[in-house]
């Protein structure tokens, strides 16, 4: 039994019935600033009627209300739902049940006060609001709660209803109610007893003792005196679990001559460590115990963790999530935890244009296994920075990631002086997009993330031999449109994705921008089906190659060659012709662009040079009052990736 679904509505930036979906054992919640993760959070917490936080309950700003205050909701509507029940299980939520066997919990909160000034609160399971509530199946899902914002350390302490002797109680709760009934005390309180006894008998303790007694007795007398005795704490198993506290040693062979130290000494991450550890072992103790769900809600599980940490902990996490049967929703800003988490388990939250937010289970996208391997493989800490992006380039080289960030800021100042339209943003960076590196042609498989679609295969026809069969489904998959029937709609991430890509024809061809070659790269078939198929996604192409395009143009040619002079290590006929070149453009003489681009390119390909070497320099070079002009090609997908299609005249 698990929570599978929340609906969220009234609900601060909740206005409309937003819906997200969970899955059994890890969830990962991502996405910017503002997007409603620990909305998210706090409206389990609020249907849970979980406050081990002082959640103060629902005040005024958590009822929706427009940007400018004129309307407010009148109501917040939380409902869950719990799907995976065992018999006994719809047995004892029988009230709760849907018509498709799912557990239904309701909690409707109206901006009504009552007489104490709180908000009314409805709660009901099931379809029916007036059906009678039983609150032992609520009460018994466990659901336990750490903030962005958490003080370990005071949880940890020695006191009433601290973390460790909650944990304590619970384990022992069964032998409690047995030796109470008995009349009998517990080991421990037996074990404290004696030691009281022993200790009033030490002369240091007894003397004292003594003397306070006097001083009662002569300050109130014999009827009105008091007396008093040195002792540890109360005598009652729960009083002295809560004196107990926990110190920590900074390693892990230790013995019992150790010099442990106190919890105020340790580090913020390292207490926040020892909290989730305290956490997890009631769940593993109380397994027996419980069927009933058990959620752990983390918000910001990064917080005070170094990156290796980060990965370890999310790791011991969703082993016990799938060992011991317990739920783990997590928010996230960290790119290491998202690029360490299988996109199955990835919620991506984004906001729309319009305002609104939209949920995306990554898992409910439909990526094929094939993908979705390589993805899992290739989402390390850099690439996951697209699951948080307003939109994404992807490229295939780090020659594209070093320069196309720099090419989009001269162009984007290019259009805002040209179009005088203040609401381009000046960079990339502030449009919240981000240049992914591939390090090839992998777009198909990224793209799967963000199309909206997904090919419904043909199956192997009878007696159709292996390569026929694959050969059939190479050409299926590289069809410019789709039939209904042919392919499924699906989730996906709702922003815009392009993908910049070489065309490569024969390596020995200098093509023209008249040309219209059709190269060999085998990702071109992408360009016309997502035309066709999507809203969401693009692939652009160049004539050649990204440095080929960019030597095209007089104005870059001559950076171009002031960059490979500068670092060409002999003086021989490669230096000769490229000062000649350089001579015939400063000149104004007629050139032949394309022969000086392909020139250009088999020397930033060369041993002494490489791709990634030239886009360094070259990007120190070049900037808005260098004259670089920008490819057409990346032009256009960064237009497209912001939206701005129609902004083409003029730039």
């Amino acid at each position: 039994m698990y929570l599978s679904k929340l609906q969220i509505k009234g609900y601060r930036i909740f206005n409309e019935t937003t819906e997200i979906t969970f899955g059994k054992g890890l969830n990962l919640l991502v996405g910017e600033n503002g997007c409603g993760k620990s909305t998210i959070i706090d409206a389990i917490r609020t249907l849970l009627n979980e406050d081990e936080y002082s959640r103060n309950g629902i005040v005024s700003e958590d009822f929706y209300s427009f940007i400018d205050k004129t309307n407010q909701a009148d109501r917040i509507l939380i409902k869950g739902r719990f799907s995976d029940l065992s018999e006994d299980k719809k047995i004892e939520y029988i009230t709760w049940l849907d018509n498709e066997y799912n557990a239904v919990l309701n909690v409707e909160i109206s901006r009504k006060q009552d007489k104490r000034n709180n908000f009314k609160r409805n709660i009901w399971g099931g379809e029916s609001s007036n059906s009678i509530f039983e609150w032992e199946p609520l009460n018994d899902i466990q659901c336990v709660y750490l903030p962005a914002l958490r003080d370990a350390e005071k949880k940890l302490r020695a006191n009433r209803g601290s973390r460790l002797s909650r944990l304590l109680l619970n384990l022992s709760q069964d032998e409690m109610k047995e030796k109470r009934k008995a009349g009998e005390l517990m080991d421990i309180e037996r074990d404290v007893n004696n030691f009281n006894i022993e200790l009033a008998k030490k002369k240091e303790i007894a003397k004292a003792n003594e003397l306070i007694n006097e001083s009662l007795k002569k300050a109130l007398g014999v009827v009105f005196g008091q007396s008093t005795k040195i002792q540890f704490n109360d005598l009652t198993y729960e009083r002295i679990v809560e004196a107990l506290r926990l110190v920590f040693f900074p390693g892990i062979f230790t013995n019992e001559d150790a010099n442990y130290r106190n919890l105020c000494e340790n580090s913020l991450g390292y207490n926040n460590l020892i909290y989730l550890a305290t956490v997890l072992a009631e769940f593993e103790g109380l397994k027996d115990n419980f069927s009933s769900p058990r959620i752990l809600l983390i918000e910001e599980l990064e917080a005070h963790l170094h990156p290796q940490v980060q990965i370890k902990v999310l790791k011991y996490l969703e082993e016990q999530a799938n060992s011991n049967d317990i739920q783990v929703i997590i928010t996230t800003h960290s790119t290491t935890i998202a690029a360490a988490t299988p996109l199955s388990k990835i919620i991506c939250l984004n906001i729309l244009g319009d305002g609104k937010i939209k949920m995306t289970s990554l898992r409910n996208c439909h990526i094929e296994k094939k993908a979705k391997n390589f993805i899992n493989r290739w989402l390390d800490a850099t690439k996951s920075t697209l699951l948080f992006s307003k939109g994404v380039i992807l490229v295939e080289g780090l020659a594209e990631a070093l320069l196309v960030p720099k090419l989009a800021e001269i162009y984007l100042h290019e259009m805002i002086e040209k179009r005088n339209n203040e609401n381009v943003p000046t960079s990339l960076d502030e449009a919240g997009v981000s240049v992914i590196n591939m390090n090839g042609i992998y777009f198909q498989y990224f793209m799967q993330l963000y199309r909206g679609y997904q090919l419904v295969l043909p199956e192997r026809l009878n007696g159709e031999s292996k390569e026929t069969y694959k050969s059939r489904i190479m050409e299926f998959v590289r069809k410019d449109n789709y039939l209904k029937g042919e392919y499924i709609n699906t989730d996906y991430i709702p922003i815009r994705c392009a993908a910049l890509t070489d065309n490569d024809p024969e390596n020995t061809l200098k093509p023209s921008s008249e040309d219209g070659l059709i190269g060999k790269n085998p990702q071109l078939y992408l360009i016309k089906q997502l035309n066709n198929m999507t809203e969401n996604c693009r692939v652009y192409t160049n004539i050649k190659t990204f440095e080929y395009d960019m030597a095209l143009n007089k104005d870059n040619t001559k950076i171009m060659i002031e960059t490979i002079l500068e670092n060409l290590p002999t003086d021989g006929d490669v230096k000769k012709g490229m000062k000649n070149y350089l001579e015939l453009i400063e000149t104004k003489q007629e050139v032949n662009g394309e022969e000086i681009a392909s020139d250009l390119l088999k020397q930033i390909e060369s041993n002494y040079m490489g791709k990634g070497l030239f886009a360094q320099i070259l990007s120190d070079k070049i900037d808005r009052s260098s004259n670089f002009q920008v490819p057409e090609y990346i032009k256009d997908a960064i237009r497209f990736v912001l939206g701005l299609q129609g902004e083409t005249d003029g730039c």
